[in-house]
Parts: structure tokens; C-alpha cells; sequence
């Protein structure tokens, strides 16, 4: 949630980006975005991006952790490539399922104000666009676009937590310390590579 916070406008405008119709450029976007609502207009929908994190990151982590733990068993063993690929399916599956409908809200409280006026659903933070989507939509409205979500969530988790124990562990094997440059060095390198594998279901 603390991420969301810094990389949201970043995640408002890839959300601009994937919605226009046609090629528009990065700065062109973020410019429009500013002259329409302003500066803060970068933050449109933080409310939804951190309900997001809070649940569809949450279940990730927790059942990716308990599901290596599960599998390690009594002998210390390390994963084989069979079961990292379960405990990045559950994960993935799980944060999709569980983060779907702030998902669902938080693309639709980005991109409102890129619509025409008679279009915008002007939802004031993400409490009322839950309300209000469950009382106009129905239930199902939680549910929209969770084949492409489940997907996303599980390529997410399955190329950024593999990669990041896999370099996170060689790094330690060739010699260097437990520290934050080698924390940070995975990530960095983790989220690249989910970044680049999860794009096309992230459009979708």
C-alpha cells in the first residue's frame, strides 16, 4: 500500500494509456491529465489502488508463504520447479479472486475523467463505488474481467516471486550478504520481469 502511494500516477497514466483510442504519448498524457483536474487529478482512484494492495498483495504474499511452507515439508529441502509453480498458481488465483472487485474499481475511478461527462460514474472514493456498483450493477459487477485478472495475477506472481528467490539466491550463493542492496536488486529485477510477462493480460 505504501508503493501504491508513490507509483500510483505512473499506474493512472499506463491506465490512460491502455483506455485511449489511438497512440498518445506519455507526457502528452500526463499533461492532459493535469490540465483537466490538475496535479492532484495524478492521484484519481488512490482509494481503490490501496484497497487493491490490501487485498489482492496480501493474498498473494500469504499464500505463496504458506504454500512453500507446506510444500518444504520436515526435510529443509529446497522447492522443485513443480512446486513453485503450485505455490505461484494458488497465490495468483487467490490474489485475482480476492482482488478483483477494488481491481474493477480502481481502473474505473483512473480513467473517469478521460470519459464525456454523461459517462462518468463519479465516484467519490472507493466505499462508494463499491456501494454504488453493487446497487446499480448488481453482484456480478465484482466479477467483471476476471478470466483476464486471474491470468495477470498468476503470471504476476508466478515471474516475480520465482524470480526474486531465484536471483535473490544466487546472489547470497555467489557471496554477498543478507542486506538491502541484494533485497533491493531482486526486487528491482522481480518487477521488471512481471511487468514485462503480465503487460499483455494487463491490457486486456
Amino acid at each position: 500500500m505504501a508503493a501504491a502511494c508513490f507509483t500510483h500516477p505512473i499506474d493512472l497514466v499506463k491506465v490512460r494509456l491502455q483506455t485511449a483510442s489511438g497512440r498518445t504519448r506519455v507526457l502528452h498524457t500526463v499533461r492532459q491529465i493535469v490540465r483537466e483536474v490538475g496535479i492532484l487529478g495524478l492521484y484519481n482512484g488512490l482509494s481503490a489502488a490501496l484497497l487493491r494492495q490490501g487485498t489482492y498483495t496480501m493474498a498473494r504474499f500469504a499464500v505463496y508463504d504458506l504454500t512453500k511452507a507446506a510444500l518444504h515439508g520436515a526435510d529443509g529441502r529446497s522447492l522443485r520447479g513443480r512446486e513453485l509453480a503450485a505455490a505461484t498458481v494458488l497465490s495468483g488465483v487467490a490474489g485475482g479472486i480476492i482482488g478483483n472487485p477494488a481491481e474493477v474499481l480502481n481502473v474505473r475511478m483512473q480513467n473517469d475523467q478521460a470519459l464525456p461527462a454523461h459517462l462518468r460514474r463519479n465516484y467519490r472514493n472507493v466505499l462508494h463505488g463499491l456501494v454504488t456498483m453493487i446497487s446499480t450493477e448488481g453482484a456480478g459487477a465484482l466479477t467483471i474481467g476476471l478470466g483476464p485478472s486471474l491470468i495477470r495475477a498468476t503470471l504476476a506472481t508466478g515471474s516475480q516471486f520465482v524470480s526474486y528467490d531465484l536471483l535473490k539466491a544466487r546472489l547470497l550463493a555467489a557471496g554477498f550478504p543478507d542486506s538491502v542492496p541484494v533485497h533491493f536488486a531482486a526486487s528491482f529485477t522481480a518487477g521488471l520481469v512481471a511487468t514485462t510477462v503480465c503487460s499483455p493480460a494487463d491490457v486486456v
